[in-house]
C-alpha cells in the first residue's frame, strides 16, 4: 500500500508458457496514493520486478489536448506564442470550447541549459509563487486549435532565475475542464554565477575535500569570464528557541554563521574554474559573488561529517567514446574510437550486472580505435566504459590523471523478439462487440505462443500519462550499470582517503505522474488475461463495448518461452451521429437544471432528425415543449439545452433519441441520481400495546413532514423495547460514513443477527456473509504494519480502538469468515506489546481492560495478570465496561468465583454513573457500558445472575438517551442476544392476520404511504412497538448548534470573499468551512458539506491548480481524513485535550458546472460519539448562470 504495509500474497504458477495475470480486487475504501506490485520467484529474495499503480477518485477525460511554445526561454517583456491544439476523444477538433488559465511566477535554482548546476543565494527567503490569470483568451477554432501570446513584465526581486508556468485549462461544454500546463524559462536580467558540486546527495565525509566547479552567464545564458571572483566557506549552525504558546510549546530555528575560508577566482568562458575545500563535521556554505555589491551572488550548502560512501568523493574527467554502429549481433566486432585530452593506458570493461570483457591499449594524444568482439553471452547488451590513464611526471609537474567515458553497447535480440501484429478497425461503434485480430511473426517451431490484451479508455490513461507495455525493451532495453569502478587515482590527486568513480548513466526510471481532470463518466476498461495462439500464431479477442464514445487504446503483450514483442494501436468508438451531455452528477428534489446536449455529425447523414427526450423516475423536462426535430450538418456539432425538474428523490434517466428518415437511429441514456439537499435525521417512537386492546397503525401520516423517497421505517414489537433490532440496525446501516470504529460497529454484530432473526419474527439476510467479509477487508485497510489500527486510515496510539477491531476479527474468526493470519498474529501481538509497557490503570483502564479480554478470548492473556487485577486493582478501573471485560475474561479461563464477583462490581459501577464522563477516550456512554455489560455477561459460560437487573438498567438508560452513537447502537445488538428467547409467548395479528412471536420489518417511505400497517397485541404480555424513521425533512432546517458553531465562506482564486447565491458558469471558487468548539474533552469529529448540484469539487489529487498551497493568503488545519465526493466534502478532526487551539479552518475549491437553480444544503458538524452536539449552516438556493 501507499504507506508501505503489505496489502495481500498472491501465487500464481504462470502455466502459460511463463506469463501471470491475477486479479487485484479493490475496496472501496482502498488507500488512495501510489501502490506497488513486487513479483518474486523466491519470497525471500529480492523482486524480480515491480510496477506502481494510483488508486484515486476519478472519470475519464472527454478531451485532450496539446500544449506547446515557440519559445523555450523568455527575457523580460518578451512575448512567447502558445498553442492548444485540442479534440474529443471520439475524433473530432475540440472546436468552439472555451480556455481559462493563469500564468505562475516562482524562483528556481536550475537552469536547463547548464545541468547541475545553481544559480541564486541558497538562504534566500523565497517569494511566494504570484498568480496571474491569463485574461482574454480565445476560443479554440475550427481545427481544434488557438493561439495566445503570453509575456512577463514584472519579475520578483531575487537572486535565483524564475520559472514561468502556463497552465491552461480546456473546457467541456458542460462545463468540466481538462487540465494541462507548460513550463518557460525566464533569462535573468543580469549576469549569474554557477555552483556545480562534484560530489552527490549534498554529502562530504568528515575529513574530505569539497570541490565545486564555477561558471559565470550573462543574461542571454551565454558563458562568460569573470575577473576575481569571491569565494567564501562559512559553517552554518542553527539552534532552537523553545518557547510556550496557546498551552503548548512551540521553537524556533536561529541560524548564525563563522567564516571557515575565503579566497579569489577566476571564471573563464569556455572552462570550468574548481574551488577545493578541506571541511569538517558540521553544515557549511560556499559562497561565490563579485567584488561589485551589485553583481551576482550564488551560495550552495552541504554537508560534512555524515556517513558518506567514498564514491561521492571524486569526480573524474570526461573521456570522449563513441561505437560505429547503434546495433550489433553476437559475433561481430565492434569499434571503439577513443578521442582524450591526452595520451595514455586505456583499460576498457564490458559489463552490465557482471563483468563480461576486459581489453588494454595505448592510445595516443590523437585518440584512437579498440576493437571489441561481441560475445554471444551479452544479452541484451553491455556498458562498455573506457578509462584512460596518465602518470604523473615530477619533471613536467604533473600531476596523474584519469578519464572515463562510457556507452551502451546495443545487442541484437534477433530471434528473441516477435513481430506482434494488432488489426482492430480504425472505428467501431458502441453497444457491440469489438474484435481485435492478432498475429505474432517469429514463433519458433514447437513453441506455444501466448497475448494478453486491454483495451482501455485514453481518457483514463491521460489522466497518468500511461505507456503501454514494452516487453522487449524491458528485457533487451538499455539497463542500469550494476558495476563499480574503484581505484586509487584519487589519493595521487589530491590526496583525500580514495576515491570511486561513479558512473552517472543507465537505463531510464519514470516516475508515476498524476495530472489530470476531475472524474466525469463510466469506465471502459476490458483485459483478456492469457489467450494462446493458434498454429498459425493468430488469435481473435472479443469485448463488448458498452455506451460509449471516444477513443480506445488497444495494447497486447506477446511471449513464448523464448520471445517477446508487443503492439497497440487505437480505436475510436462512436455513435455516426454523437451525443454529449453536460448535466449535474445528481439533483435535489426542487432542482432545475439546465442540460445541455451537444450532437455532433461525425458520419451520420446530413439533414433533419427526429428528436425525442424521455425521463424516468420524478424527473421532467419542464412545461415547454421540446423540439421534435433536430437539423445536423456532416462534420458539424448542434447545441440543445433541455430544461431539467427534479421533484422528489429517487433514481432517474434521461434517454435521448435521434432517428433519420434513411434509418441511421442513435440513443443515449444518461443516469441522475436525485438526492434530499439535507441529511437524514432520525426519529423513535415507543408504543405500548396492552394485552388483548393494544395496536399501533403506521401510514403516511407518520412521515407527514418527512420526504418519502429515500426514508426508511422499520417496525419492532418486544417486550424491551430498548433491543429493538430492526431499528437499530436500519440506523447503524444509514450512516454513510466508514472509519475504523464505525465499519467494525456494523460489522459486529452482524455476526450474530442471523441468530437473532428468528426470535424476533426477521427475515434472514442471505447477503450477510459477504458484507461481513467485505467489513473484514475494508478494517485491514485501517491496518499499520506494528498491528495497530488508525481511525481513517493506518495509525497508532489508540489501544482502544486496536481491542475494539481485534475483537471483532477474533469473533469473525470463531465465526469461520477469512481473516487472514498475519494480519490477526500482528493485531494481538500489538495488544501484547501495548500491555507491556501500558499499566497506567488509573488514566488507561478501558483499553488495558479490552486488550486483556481479546487476548483472553484468543487464549493468549495471562491468567496471573486477571487475577491481580482482579483482586488487587479493580477500584482503579472507573469503567464498567472495563470492569465487566476482566469479569467476562475471568469467565474465559473458568474462574467462576472472580468473574461473578467482578461483575457485580461492574453493575454497581453502572447504576452510580450518574454523570457523563465527557474526557473518556474509549468512545463510550452510560448507555454503551450499561449494553456491554450485558452482552458479556450473556455470552459468558458461566452466566452471572445479574441479567436481569442489567436489562432493567439498560432499558430505563435507552430510554433517556434523546441520541445514540454507533458504539451505542452495536452493543445494544450484541446486549439483545440476552433476551432472544423472551419472545416466544407473543401472539400478534399483523394487517388482520395471526402471528406468533415478535415481529420486525423495514419499509420504505412509499411502501408506508401505499399500504399501512396495522399492528394489534392479541395476547396476555404487555408489549411495546418501537417505529423508528430514517428521512430527511421537507422544510429546510435553520441553522442551529449545541457544542459547536461553523462557518461557510466562499472566496474568489485572489482571496476576495464572493456571494454564490448567483454565479457563473465555469467559475471557480474556495469554499472555507470554520468551526469553532465550544468544549475542550478529546473529540471525534466529523465535518460535512453536502454541494449544491451546480458545483463540482476539483480534486486537488487530480488538478494541480486546485492545490490549497497555490493560495498563499489560505491557512488551514491539517484533518485526519478527507474525502472529496461527488456531492459532497467530508473531513474528520480528532481533538485531543489540551489542544491549545480547537477552532479549524478547511477549504477546498469547487466549480459552477451546469447551469440552473439549486438547492444550497448546510454545512453540518458532529461529535460523533456525543451525537447531541453538532451544529449545521444555514441553508438556501444558489444560482448558476450560462456565461
Amino acid at each position: 500500500r501507499p504507506d508501505g504495509v503489505e496489502d495481500r500474497r498472491i501465487v500464481s504458477d504462470g502455466a502459460s508458457a511463463g506469463g501471470h495475470a491475477v486479479d487485484l480486487p479493490l475496496e472501496p475504501n482502498a488507500m488512495r496514493g501510489t501502490w506497488t506490485v513486487s513479483i518474486h520467484t523466491d519470497p525471500k529474495q529480492a523482486a524480480v520486478a515491480s510496477q506502481m499503480f494510483l488508486v484515486e477518485d476519478f472519470v475519464p477525460d472527454r478531451i485532450e489536448f496539446d500544449l506547446s511554445a515557440d519559445k523555450k526561454e523568455i527575457a523580460q517583456g518578451e512575448t512567447a506564442n502558445v498553442t492548444v491544439d485540442g479534440r474529443f476523444l471520439y475524433g473530432a477538433p475540440a472546436a468552439g470550447l472555451a480556455l481559462e488559465g493563469e500564468l505562475t511566477l516562482s524562483t528556481a535554482r536550475d537552469w536547463d541549459r547548464f545541468k547541475g548546476y545553481s544559480f541564486g543565494l541558497a538562504d534566500e527567503q523565497s517569494a511566494e509563487p504570484s498568480v496571474t490569470p491569463l485574461a482574454g483568451l480565445p476560443v479554440v477554432g475550427d481545427d481544434g486549435k488557438a493561439t495566445f501570446p503570453v509575456a512577463v513584465d514584472q519579475l520578483p526581486s531575487t537572486t535565483k532565475l524564475v520559472d514561468a508556468k502556463v497552465t491552461v485549462r480546456m473546457r467541456e461544454t458542460g462545463g468540466r475542464a481538462v487540465e494541462r500546463s507548460l513550463n518557460i524559462g525566464i533569462r535573468p536580467q543580469g549576469h549569474m554565477i554557477g555552483i556545480r558540486p562534484d560530489f552527490e546527495n549534498d554529502e562530504v565525509p568528515q575529513g574530505g575535500t569539497a570541490k565545486f566547479s564555477l561558471i559565470a552567464v550573462d543574461p542571454d545564458g551565454k558563458r562568460e569570464a569573470l575577473k576575481g571572483a569571491l569565494w567564501s566557506l562559512v559553517k552554518v549552525e542553527r539552534n532552537y528557541q523553545w518557547y510556550r504558546s496557546n498551552n503548548s510549546w512551540n521553537y524556533e530555528p536561529v541560524t548564525f554563521t563563522k567564516s571557515v575560508a575565503n579566497g579569489q577566482v577566476d571564471l573563464a568562458a569556455d572552462g570550468e574554474a574548481t574551488v577545493s575545500l578541506p571541511v569538517d563535521w558540521g553544515r557549511y556554505r560556499l559562497e561565490v559573488e563579485t567584488a561589485d555589491p551589485e553583481g551576482p551572488a550564488t551560495s550552495y550548502e552541504f554537508d560534512g561529517g555524515w556517513y558518506v560512501s567514498s564514491t561521492t568523493t571524486e569526480t573524474p574527467d570526461g573521456l570522449e567514446v563513441a561505437l560505429d554502429k547503434d546495433t550489433y549481433a553476437a559475433g561481430e566486432v565492434a569499434k571503439l574510437k577513443v578521442s582524450p585530452h591526452f595520451a595514455g593506458e586505456l583499460l576498457v570493461t564490458i559489463g552490465a550486472d557482471k563483468l563480461l570483457k576486459t581489453v588494454t591499449a595505448s592510445v595516443p594524444a590523437g585518440g584512437g580505435t579498440v576493437d571489441i568482439p561481441i560475445g554471444d553471452d551479452w544479452g541484451a547488451g553491455a556498458y562498455v566504459t573506457a578509462t584512460l590513464f596518465r602518470p604523473g611526471d615530477a619533471q613536467e609537474t604533473r600531476m596523474p590523471a584519469r578519464a572515463i567515458g562510457v556507452k551502451w553497447l546495443t545487442v541484437d535480440p534477433g530471434s528473441k523478439k516477435l513481430a506482434v501484429t494488432l488489426t482492430p478497425p480504425e472505428k467501431a461503434m458502441p453497444r457491440q462487440q469489438l474484435s481485435i485480430p492478432v498475429a505474432v511473426a517469429g514463433v519458433q517451431p514447437g513453441s506455444n505462443a501466448y497475448v494478453m490484451v486491454a483495451a482501455v479508455d485514453v481518457g483514463i490513461l491521460n489522466l497518468t500519462n500511461y505507456k503501454a507495455p514494452d516487453p522487449e525493451n524491458w528485457f533487451f532495453g538499455q539497463r542500469m550499470l550494476g558495476l563499480e569502478i574503484r581505484d586509487l587515482y584519487g589519493r595521487l590527486i589530491d590526496g583525500s582517503l580514495g576515491t570511486t568513480g561513479k558512473l552517472r548513466t543507465g537505463g531510464d526510471g519514470a516516475a508515476l505522474q498524476a495530472q489530470g481532470s476531475p472524474p466525469t463518466e463510466k469506465l471502459v476498461a476490458f483485459f483478456s488475461g492469457p489467450v494462446q495462439l493458434d498454429a498459425d500464431g493468430k488469435a481473435r479477442i472479443d469485448f463488448d463495448i458498452p455506451q460509449f464514445n471516444g477513443t480506445v487504446r488497444v495494447m497486447t503483450v506477446a511471449w513464448t518461452r523464448e520471445a517477446v514483442g508487443h503492439a497497440q494501436a487505437d480505436v475510436i468508438v462512436r455513435d455516426p451521429v454523437v451525443i454529449t451531455a453536460g448535466l449535474p452528477r445528481f439533483l435535489a428534489p426542487g432542482d432545475n437544471a439546465v442540460m445541455r446536449l451537444d450532437v455532433a455529425d461525425t458520419d451520420g447523414p446530413a439533414g433533419d432528425y427526429a428528436l425525442s427526450i424521455d425521463t424516468t423516475g420524478d424527473l421532467s423536462t419542464g412545461d415547454k415543449p421540446l423540439p421534435a426535430k433536430l437539423t445536423l450538418a456532416q462534420g458539424k456539432r448542434q447545441t440543445l439545452t433541455v430544461p431539467l425538474v427534479a421533484k422528489t428523490a429517487g433514481n432517474a434517466s434521461i434517454t435521448v433519441k435521434l432517428a433519420h428518415a434513411d434509418g441511421t437511429e442513435v440513443e443515449q441514456t444518461l443516469y441522475v441520481p436525485v438526492r434530499p439537499a439535507q441529511l437524514p435525521v432520525t426519529t423513535r417512537l415507543v408504543v405500548d400495546l396492552k394485552p388483548n386492546v393494544g395496536a399501533l397503525r403506521v401510514d403516511k401520516e407518520l412521515l407527514a413532514a418527512s420526504l418519502l423517497d429515500g426514508a426508511s421505517v422499520s417496525v419492532g414489537v418486544s417486550q424491551a423495547a430498548a433491543f429493538d433490532v430492526p431499528s437499530l440496525l436500519m440506523t447503524l446501516d444509514r450512516y454513510p460514513y466508514g472509519c475504523a470504529e464505525q465499519t467494525t460497529s456494523r460489522a459486529l454484530p452482524l455476526l450474530y443477527v442471523n441468530e437473532l432473526a428468528s426470535g424476533i419474527g426477521m427475515a434472514s439476510d442471505p447477503d450477510l456473509h459477504g458484507r461481513i467479509q467485505d467489513a473484514i477487508y475494508k478494517v485491514l485497510s485501517y491496518q499499520a504494519s506494528a498491528g495497530s489500527f488508525g481511525l481513517w486510515g493506518p495509525g497508532s496510539g489508540d489501544l482502544w480502538l486496536d481491542a475494539y477491531v481485534s475483537d471483532f476479527l477474533t469473533r469473525a474468526r470463531e465465526q469461520k469468515y477469512d481473516v487472514p493470519a498475519l494480519a490477526m498474529n500482528q493485531a494481538l501481538s500489538n495488544l501484547q506489546n501495548s500491555l507491556g509497557y501500558d499499566q497506567d490503570v488509573q488514566d488507561r483502564g478501558s483499553e488495558i481492560a479490552y486488550a486483556l479480554y481479546v487476548l483472553a478470548r484468543n487464549k493468549k492473556a495471562s491468567i496471573g495478570d486477571l487475577r491481580y487485577y482482579a483482586d488487587t486493582q479493580l477500584e482503579a478501573f472507573t469503567s464498567p465496561m472495563a470492569v465487566a471485560q476482566l469479569a467476562a475474561s475471568l469467565a474465559l479461563y473458568g474462574d467462576a468465583q472472580r468473574s461473578e464477583a467482578t461483575f457485580q462490581t461492574a453493575l454497581r459501577l453502572a447504576k452510580g454513573a450518574t454523570e457523563y464522563d465527557y474526557y473518556r477516550s474509549d468512545y463510550g456512554s452510560p448507555l454503551r457500558d450499561g449494553a456491554a455489560i450485558l452482552a458479556l455477561a450473556a455470552e459468558s459460560k458461566l452466566v452471572p445472575t445479574i441479567v436481569p437487573a442489567l436489562i432493567k438498567l439498560v432499558a430505563r438508560q435507552r430510554a433517556d438517551a434523546r441520541w445514540t452513537s454507533t458504539q451505542d447502537e452495536s452493543w445494544m445488538l450484541l446486549a439483545a442476544r440476552a433476551l432472544k428467547e423472551g419472545n416466544d409467548s407473543i401472539t400478534l395479528s399483523v394487517n388482520g392476520a395471526p402471528h406468533a412471536g415478535g415481529y420486525s420489518d423495514r419499509f420504505s417511505g412509499s411502501d408506508i404511504a401505499d399500504s399501512p400497517l396495522t399492528i394489534a397485541n392479541t395476547g396476555k404480555t404487555p408489549l411495546q412497538a418501537v417505529v423508528t424513521t430514517v428521512a430527511s425533512p421537507v422544510e429546510t432546517l435553520p441553522a442551529d448548534g449545541d457544542g459547536f458553531t461553523i462557518e461557510r465562506t466562499y472566496y474568489r482564486l485572489d482571496g476576495t470573499e464572493a456571494n454564490v447565491t448567483e454565479v457563473k458558469q465555469n467559475e471557480r471558487y474556495v469554499v472555507v468551512l470554520k468551526v469553532y468548539e465550544q468544549n475542550s474533552w478529546p473529540s471525534r469529529l466529523l465535518i460535512t458539506d453536502l454541494l449544491p448540484a451546480g458545483f463540482e469539487i476539483d480534486n486537488p489529487g487530480l488538478v494541480s491548480s486546485a492545490q490549497l498551497s497555490n493560495f498563499s493568503w489560505l491557512a488551514q488545519t491539517d484533518a485526519a481524513h478527507l474525502e472529496f465526493r461527488d456531492d459532497r466534502f467530508v473531513a474528520a478532526f480528532n481533538p485531543n485535550d489540551g489542544d491549545g487551539d480547537r477552532n479549524i479552518t478547511l477549504a477546498y475549491v469547487v466549480r459552477a458546472v451546469t447551469p440552473g437553480t439549486y438547492a444550497h444544503p448546510a454545512a453540518t458538524v458532529e461529535d460523533m460519539y456525543r451525537p447531541q452536539y453538532s451544529a449545521r449552516t444555514a441553508s438556501g438556493m444558489m444560482e448558476v448562470k450560462a456565461p
